[in-house]
């Protein structure tokens, strides 16, 4: 079993915060149409949230650095008290938050080294990579070739090994289990492994309400 974290939970009877959504943040930024400010305002509508299946406390990052993170991106966005205060929950394990940290690793060794800015996109697609869509998706970028550009710009010598373009959150996966030593797939080799679709298909078509009928 890979790494897992102490399980995260509010304090008992609590009221939960009330969620703070995607366009709420997005009306705080400095910069609205940025495309990594509307990753991280879709990541955290979507992961910061104490509801959330997939619950993120502030990406991972701690309240401190989260902070800054928000102050950065979002410097006209007013943080509900209760809702900041959340953020300062550990991480929790079990489910699909059970392989957060190794994921974090994994793209930590990975990141080019530089500044806060530049660390801060480790957490945010470790915590998109806890959604059921396709990782482009779940990051809020226009399209598949966006992420693959995020990741050449940002991890470059682990978007090198990606040589067949295999889908990127199981491409994160099969290095994690490589990693563990763990080896689940069908076939020695990708192409002629029969869920070879499942793991290669094409990512930009998506269903009757905009999601990926595939998740990767």
């Amino acid at each position: 079993m890979l790494h897992t974290r102490a399980n995260a939970s509010l304090s008992p009877g609590r009221v939960n915060p009330a969620r703070i959504g995607q366009q709420a943040l997005l009306a705080g930024a400095a910069v609205s149409f940025d495309v990594m400010t509307r990753a991280y305002a879709r990541v955290i509508a979507d992961h910061c949230d104490p509801v959330s299946p997939g619950f993120v406390p502030g990406l991972g990052l701690g309240r401190v650095e989260f902070s800054a993170l928000l102050q950065t991106y979002f410097s006209y966005f007013e943080a509900p008290r209760d809702w900041l205060k959340a953020q300062s929950a550990p991480v929790g394990g079990g489910g699909a938050l059970e392989e957060y940290a190794d994921l974090v690793q994994l793209l930590s060794e990975h990141c080019i080294a530089g500044s806060d800015m530049q660390r801060w996109v480790i957490y945010l697609v470790a915590a998109a990579c806890m959604g059921d869509n396709h990782l482009w998706q779940d990051l809020g970028l226009p399209h598949r070739a966006a992420l693959s550009e995020l990741m050449n710009s940002h991890f470059p010598a682990l978007a090198a090994k990606n040589i067949g373009d295999m889908k990127w959150k199981k491409f994160f996966y099969k290095q994690l289990c490589e990693r563990a030593d763990i080896f689940i797939c069908k076939a020695p080799v990708c192409n002629v492994c029969s869920d070879y679709d499942h793991c290669f298909g094409p990512e930009d078509v998506a269903g009757h309400d905009g999601a990926s009928q595939q998740p990767d």
